[in-house]
Order: C-alpha cells, then sequence, then structure tokens
C-alpha cells in the first residue's frame, strides 16, 4: 500500500468538476422548468413550518455529532492521540469540504491531509483511519438498505421507475460488498499482484481496504461500537429529510399518526444516498432533487414539485453543520505548528 493518495492531474480534476456541475444544472434546469412544479415548491415553501426545519437541523447535528464520535474512536485504535475537541475540528472541516466544494478533495482527502499534518510520519495510518471511516457507512448502508428490501421490496417496485432505482442500488451495493469481501481475502490471492500491473489504481484500492480490514480487526469490540453509531447516525440523517417532508407539508392528512409517513422515508433513504454518494454530480446536487420528486410521488404520491423541494431543503439543512467547518478551517493549527511555535517564541 502506498503511503500518500494518488495525486490525480489538474487537468482531470478541471473536466470532472466541469461535468459534475454540468450534470447537477441540467438536472435542475430540467426539474424547475415546469411551471406547475415550480408552483408547488413555491406553494410548500411559503408555508413551511419553522419548527420542523429546526427539528431537521438538530437531527443532522446529532449524524455529525455521532461521526465526530466515530472517527476519534477510529483515530484512537490506530494510535492518533488527538483530542476530542481536535479530532471533531478535522472532522467538521471534511464535512465543510464535502458540502461546499466540487471535483475530487472531498471530505475525504481533507480529513486525511489535516491527520498527516498532526503526524507527518504515519501517512499510511493517516489513510487507514480514512479508509475504515468511509467503510463503516459503506456497511451500514449495506445492512440498513437489505433490512429495506426484506421488508418493502414489493412497495418499492411498485413502479417501473421506482422498481429500475431499486435494483441500480442493489447492484450498487452487491458489488461494494462483493468488493470489500475481495479486499479481505486480497492478501491470499496470489494473482492481486497481475492485478495491480493491469490496473493500478484498482489493486490498490483494494490493497488499501484490505489493509484497513487488518489494522483494526484486533480492536473488534471496538469497531462494533463504530458500526452501530454509524447505524444510528444513519437514522437521524435519515429522520433529517423525514423533518424536511414535514416542513413542506408532505404526509398531511395521510393518517392520524404524529409519525406518519416516516417508514415510508426511512424506506426510500438508502436508494437516495446510494445514488447521491456517486461522484457524478456537485454534491449530489441535481440528482437528490430528481430522486426524491419520483420516489416520492409514485410511492406516496406526494407532487413533484413538493419531493424535489424536499430534496433541497433537507440538503440545506446539512449545509448548517458545513458552516462551522469553514469557520475551523480559517483558525486550525496542527499540534507540531503550535509546538514549533512556542519553541520560536521561547
Amino acid at each position: 500500500m502506498s503511503e500518500t493518495p494518488r495525486k490525480v492531474p489538474r487537468w482531470k480534476t478541471a473536466v470532472i468538476v466541469i461535468l459534475q456541475a454540468a450534470l447537477a444544472i441540467g438536472v435542475l434546469a430540467f426539474i424547475f422548468h415546469d411551471r406547475e412544479r415550480r408552483h408547488e415548491m413555491e406553494e410548500a415553501v411559503m408555508h413551511a413550518r419553522i419548527s420542523w426545519m429546526v427539528a431537521g437541523v438538530v437531527c443532522y447535528g446529532a449524524v455529525e455529532l455521532l461521526g465526530g464520535l466515530r472517527w476519534y474512536l477510529l483515530l484512537r485504535v490506530q494510535g492518533f492521540r488527538l483530542s476530542w475537541r481536535r479530532a471533531t475540528s478535522i472532522f467538521l472541516i471534511g464535512l465543510f469540504f464535502m458540502t461546499f466544494t466540487p471535483g475530487l478533495i472531498g471530505g475525504d482527502a481533507a480529513r486525511l491531509l489535516y491527520v498527516i499534518q498532526e503526524d507527518p510520519e504515519r501517512k499510511a495510518d493517516a489513510v487507514l483511519v480514512v479508509a475504515m471511516d468511509r467503510l463503516m457507512g459503506l456497511i451500514s448502508l449495506i445492512l440498513l438498505a437489505a433490512l429495506v428490501v426484506v421488508s418493502r421490496y414489493r412497495w418499492l417496485a411498485m413502479t417501473p421507475a421506482t422498481s429500475w432505482l431499486e435494483y441500480v442500488t442493489l447492484l450498487i451495493l452487491a458489488g461494494s460488498l462483493g468488493t470489500l469481501i475481495l479486499s479481505c481475502l486480497a492478501a491470499r490471492l496470489p494473482w492481486l499482484t497481475m492485478l495491480e500491473g493491469r490496473h493500478p489504481e484498482l489493486g490498490e484500492k483494494l490493497r488499501e481496504t484490505g489493509a484497513a480490514f487488518r489494522a483494526y480487526q484486533r480492536h473488534w469490540p471496538r469497531m462494533i461500537q463504530a458500526l452501530l453509531n454509524t447505524v444510528l447516525a444513519h437514522q437521524f440523517y435519515f429522520l433529517t429529510f423525514y423533518c424536511a417532508a414535514r416542513a413542506l407539508g408532505a404526509f398531511d392528512g395521510t393518517g392520524e399518526s404524529p409519525w406518519r409517513g416516516l417508514w415510508d422515508v426511512f424506506c426510500i433513504m438508502p436508494i437516495v444516498n446510494t445514488l447521491t454518494a456517486l461522484p457524478i454530480s456537485f454534491a449530489g446536487i441535481g440528482i437528490r432533487e430528481s430522486l426524491f420528486q419520483v420516489l416520492l410521488y409514485d410511492l406516496c404520491g406526494i407532487a413533484a414539485g413538493v419531493g424535489a423541494a424536499i430534496g433541497s431543503l433537507g440538503f440545506a439543512m446539512r449545509a448548517v453543520w458545513g458552516l462551522p467547518g469553514g469557520f475551523l478551517l480559517l483558525r486550525y493549527r496542527s499540534s507540531r505548528r503550535k509546538r514549533e511555535g512556542k519553541g520560536h517564541a521561547n
């Protein structure tokens, strides 16, 4: 496994950013060009309920709190002795990059950079922390998607459009699960060397993932704790978009329960999370709105314009928690730089 992440040529980064932005703008233009949809959005936004919006922001705050705790735990297991405050600062800076910056920088690369600044001699260990943090999210999403498919497979396949989205999601998650299994066996497979010769980037990723599993397998009780933490974080993330739906009047009048529609939102969120995680659009913008529009309209009878607005409002709730990361980015100094500064002062 390489000690530092592979550099991406600037021209390739620029092309990817342009394509991501073009797709996001194109999808949003398609969604908003319809006058009836715009009217539905305007009506929903004008009558939005502040209480549900605040609840959504609080729920996403719980997502990041749990994520920060998981990040701190993974760092400690790998031997990085950062304080909880410093670890959480790095985590929130990563969220800022993930939310507001286009291209390939992303939250993972930002977190990797700042962990390496804390301990430059342990670049490979920093890569393992970031890899395991990402793997925890993937494994928990696979578990939740499996639960949803088992319990509501027929409901999700109610229309051709939703059935296609369900199958694509299952295909992506099955491929991801297969890659995880292959990564765990990578060290025992003699043909991996040949694979690296033909596909160096794929081979490197397999070795990186396998190394992350092997590095953490000795600490399996803490890994179970981290996984449960991640599953709970996903629940709060789903709840954030449920609050967005209720804020815009979705599910009003569909039942007497104060939590009506909650299970429906929880069942479509694994599809939304999986497809918006694909690096085809800037922060999933445009893709998220179109998915909510189709899924909520076909499965729940919610107006298409309202469904698209739910996707945007949920993302805005998430973006609120990206702002503190920008503030921390301006003020952050690594422990090493602080020590050097004190040494020069003395």
